[in-house]
């Protein structure tokens, strides 16, 4: 039987010969392993890896950098990124250590902190923010797609009924299994790789007027009276969407083995290897720009700047590992936004609870998947515009992860985190304060970018969110997840 909400850990304590390590560690939680333990180390770092899908993000959203920042947002990425990295994503990265669970942030929070409605409100953050990210994905491969068979200048309706379509395929693959997901991920994560060597090789060896260096610092008109910090700010929303869902590896914790040392791990090689990647790639793109003007006036300027420079032959190869990669990477965004909202449901914090915590014969959380398939498909019909869903994703992710860093440096410093083996020591006090400090910076910026609809978007998200709160019964509301408490 599952428990609607946490018991003492004394109380569901089971001879450790009895269970591994992982499997032991839940059942002192309360919980019980019920999810597949399928994924190892390399499909770990898949997971985060193909949820960043660096290559193939840029190569379908470096568009909304240019509008705000030019070439010139290659500075933007190389700054933003680094605060994602190194501060922000070493420091969920420990906090995953200390508690990897299903759930992710909704439970680093609610088991440092006695309120117990910021952790919910957090986990609903990122369920949103997953959901949102799937769907801006989906709107972002729409026009490519469309191109292989002869189809450009889609309307809108037009482009929410192919969305539509491609949301559909990949909540399939999550039904199937995460046997299934997992392979789906680790064929993303070579064709992400294949397709970055493609063009980077190309970048490095194929001869064409290469733009000058001082191309790096075009802003291309975006800036007016001499104003700069705005616009480049603005550009930050590029590796705030793309390297970001730091505890992606921590929402499929209980499916990962050894996790409170792999999971930490998985992200953090995946976080810095997308970081040299995206620095790598930007930078030989903005040397392949033929013109700058024309780059900014084109809706596909990746697209447009390696058919320029390279020749179609790899522009459309790296589209097709780009498409599946990308594939892949909705289907893994989908499958961590649908661990935290069945781990909700686990500990009976959400309405209907019972329901969404079913596991099917393939040990998903069937019904779960298919909530959140519908809220992605929502999020389509309220918006087709690719700026305005990634800029809602990466502020949903940066308020959730905003939220649990600065619960952590909390803990941090009165030292109350569990024993954990990922810990980053000395450095612990410096990088959670950064990482707080970033957060409140980036959340800022990203709704000044589009005040009407991220900012009163993400508002009817928290509105929703206390809604859906109150529709838990009271008692359940009540109740605090940690054993010891």
């Amino acid at each position: 039987m599952i428990h609607d909400s946490v018991p003492p850990a004394d109380a569901v304590e089971a001879p450790r010969g009895q269970l591994d390590d992982d499997a032991a560690y839940l059942h002192r939680l309360g919980y019980k392993q019920e999810l597949n333990r399928a994924l190892g180390l390399f499909s770990s770092f898949g997971v985060q890896f193909t949820s960043i899908s660096v290559g193939s993000i840029i190569f379908t959203t470096l568009v909304v950098g240019f509008e705000f920042f030019g070439p010139a947002s290659f500075w933007a990425f190389v700054v933003g990124g680094a605060f994602q990295v190194f501060f922000m994503g070493l420091a969920v990265a420990e906090l995953v250590s200390a508690y990897p669970l299903s759930g992710g942030v909704y439970q680093i929070v609610n088991r440092l902190t006695k309120a117990r409605w910021l952790g919910w409100q957090a986990g609903w953050w990122l369920v949103i923010a997953h959901t949102v990210a799937v769907t801006a994905v989906a709107v972002a491969i729409v026009p490519f797609v469309a191109g292989w068979f002869g189809y450009s200048d889609l309307s809108a309706g037009t482009t929410t009924l192919c969305t539509l379509g491609i949301l559909v395929a990949v909540t399939l693959i999550n039904v199937a299994g995460v046997k299934v997901a997992a392979f789906v991920n680790n064929l993303g994560v070579f064709a992400e790789i294949a397709g970055i060597l493609v063009v980077v090789g190309a970048l490095l060896f194929v001869k064409y007027q290469h733009a000058p260096l001082s191309t790096l610092n075009d802003t291309a008109g975006t800036v007016h009276g001499g104003w700069w910090l705005a616009p480049f700010l603005f550009a930050m929303l590029l590796p705030a969407f793309t390297i970001s869902s730091f505890d992606a590896t921590g929402n499929a914790a209980e499916e990962t083995k050894s996790a409170a040392w792999i999971a930490p791990l998985g992200t953090v090689m995946a976080n810095i290897s997308a970081y040299i990647v995206g620095i790598v790639f930007i930078f030989l793109l903005v040397r392949a720009i033929p013109d700058v003007s024309d780059v900014m006036a084109s809706a596909t300027p990746v697209e447009y700047i390696l058919s320029s420079s390279v020749g179609g032959f790899v522009t459309n190869a790296f589209e097709a590992f780009a498409i599946v990669a990308l594939l892949a990477n909705m289907v893994m965004v989908q499958l961590t936004g649908v661990r935290v909202m069945w781990a909700k449901a686990r500990d009976g914090q959400m309405p209907a609870a019972r329901w969404l915590r079913k596991i099917n014969r393939q040990q998903i959380p069937i019904n779960a998947t298919l909530v959140c398939a519908a809220l992605s498909m929502a999020s389509a019909l309220y918006s087709p515009l690719l700026s305005v869903l990634a800029s809602l994703t990466a502020l949903a992710w940066a308020l959730a992860y905003g939220v649990v860093v600065t619960v952590g440096l909390a803990a941090v410093v009165r030292k109350t985190l569990p024993p954990h083996p990922f810990r980053l020591g000395a450095f612990s006090f410096f990088v959670f304060a950064v990482a707080t400090a970033w957060s409140v910076v980036l959340c800022a910026t990203l709704v000044k970018s589009d005040p009407l609809r991220v900012g009163l978007g993400m508002l009817v998200t928290v509105t929703a969110g206390f809604v859906v709160y109150l529709f838990i019964p009271a008692d359940r509301r009540a109740r605090h997840l940690d054993p010891a408490d």
